[in-house]
């Protein structure tokens, strides 16, 4: 037993070396893998950038604000230039064109820092996927005491929109923390008259939303008055860190008819986050107009009535009046009507009873022309035509001989001057 134990401790003395070799390697090694860790640490924390989100599951319009934080172990002295990405679900804008500068504290060192406050505005339902946000920023390094120009990027961020279970019919909305409203009408009267005006001013505050993103109000009018709507007046005010929103619109009520109107009185919906839904109730206003409005279907009935009685009237004048000679003449000869041409021929003649006084009269002394021999040659067949033989033969003979060939054009240009 005792040998055993000598053996037992030589061997254990022999190995005491090695032992003692590997533990110090071991240690070496651990020191190495420290140094190296700090010295990845402080490469990283020499320029980093920490992202901020207020809400990653916000309802659609409402306001989220990103934050980017960017540190530098050192002090900024350049301009820090980025680039919002464009969304298709979703808006971005600057909450400033001017970073809040300060100072942080991280492992106990001290670095500059400058904050960017973006907003984000979602505008349909579902999922909206932020890429990174790309800083290049210049800054003096204290640990190499050389300036520096550096690319920093943000982590990209996923966000989900929804829609309020509780809004009737999917009217519009406002999504904020406080909302108010005020509502100014012109000086009341007594009594209204048809044609009066009156005037109302509807105003909405909204803080911490801008102007653009609060849904008009939409106001409608009874029967019997028409609304005339002034383009809306938008407002950003900033204050303190606290942004106000203000949306005032003119609306004119312009009266046509009698009777008792109310007027006004819509309401408003407002999402207040971690709360729900509120309606805001605009107060009703009371008019009554004295006198009445013509009804617009017996003032068509009576103007349809009246120019038909006119139309009449001069259907009736049209008839009974006497046109001149020379255009009874010419509708006698368009609708062939000959007997009624030679009566008028004779009335040209002053009711000379003798046709042959209005034939043309040939003198020994005047020259005979073409158009005096065609001229009497069309009035000798008119006659014989309206006063000559009665039988149909006789009749039939005379229209197919050679006069009757002459145009209505050359009748009324020989006859008819």
């Amino acid at each position: 037993m005792r040998n055993r134990r000598e053996v037992f401790s030589n061997r254990l003395m022999q190995c005491l070396p090695f032992l003692l070799g590997l533990l110090a390697f071991f240690q070496l090694s651990a020191l190495a893998d420290n140094h190296k860790v700090t010295g990845v640490d402080n490469a990283i924390l020499t320029s980093q950038i920490l992202t901020q989100v207020s809400n990653v599951h916000p309802v659609v319009g409402e306001q989220v604000v990103l934050r980017f934080e960017l540190l530098v172990n050192g002090f900024f002295n350049g301009g820090t230039k980025f680039e919002l990405p464009s969304l298709s679900t979703a808006r971005l804008s600057r909450a400033s064109s001017f970073a809040i500068n300060g100072s942080k504290q991280l492992a106990g060192i001290t670095y500059s820092s400058q904050l960017w406050e973006v907003y984000l505005y979602p505008e349909q339902r579902g999922l909206i996927e932020l890429p990174s946000v790309r800083f290049d920023i210049k800054f003096m390094d204290n640990a190499s005491q050389k300036p520096k120009t550096l690319s920093l990027l943000s982590e990209p961020k996923v966000f989900y929109a929804y829609m309020p279970a509780d809004i009737p019919n999917n009217e519009s909305y406002i999504v904020a923390e406080q909302v108010s409203i005020d509502d100014q009408w012109s000086e009341p009267k007594q009594s209204y008259q048809i044609g009066d005006v009156i005037e109302r001013e509807i105003t909405i505050s909204v803080v911490n939303l801008p102007a653009m993103n609060i849904p008009r109000l939409k106001v409608a009018a009874p029967k019997g008055v028409k609304l005339v709507a002034q383009e809306a007046k938008l407002r950003d005010k900033h204050n303190r860190g606290e942004s106000i929103a203000i949306v005032s619109q003119t609306y004119r009520y312009i009266i046509h008819g009698g009777g008792e109107y109310v007027l006004g009185g819509e309401k408003l919906n407002w999402w207040q986050p971690e709360v729900g839904l509120h309606q805001l109730q605009y107060p009703t206003y009371n008019i009554a107009v004295t006198g009445s409005a013509v009804n617009s279907k017996w003032l068509l009935a009576t103007s349809v009535l009246v120019l038909a009685i006119a139309g009449l009237m001069l259907l009736h004048k049209y008839r009974t009046l006497k046109f001149p000679q020379r255009a009874q003449l010419t509708q006698a000869l368009l609708v062939r009507d000959w007997r009624g041409f030679i009566n008028l021929l004779y009335q040209r003649g002053d009711k000379v009873s003798a046709p042959a006084q209005i034939k043309p009269h040939i003198n020994d002394k005047q020259p005979v022309t073409d158009e005096l021999i065609n001229k009497h040659l069309a009035i000798s067949r008119l006659f014989e035509h309206c006063f000559g033989p009665r039988s149909a033969e006789e009749r039939d003979d005379i229209e197919a001989q050679p006069a009757d060939e002459l145009s209505l054009k050359k009748l009324f240009r020989y006859v008819v001057k």
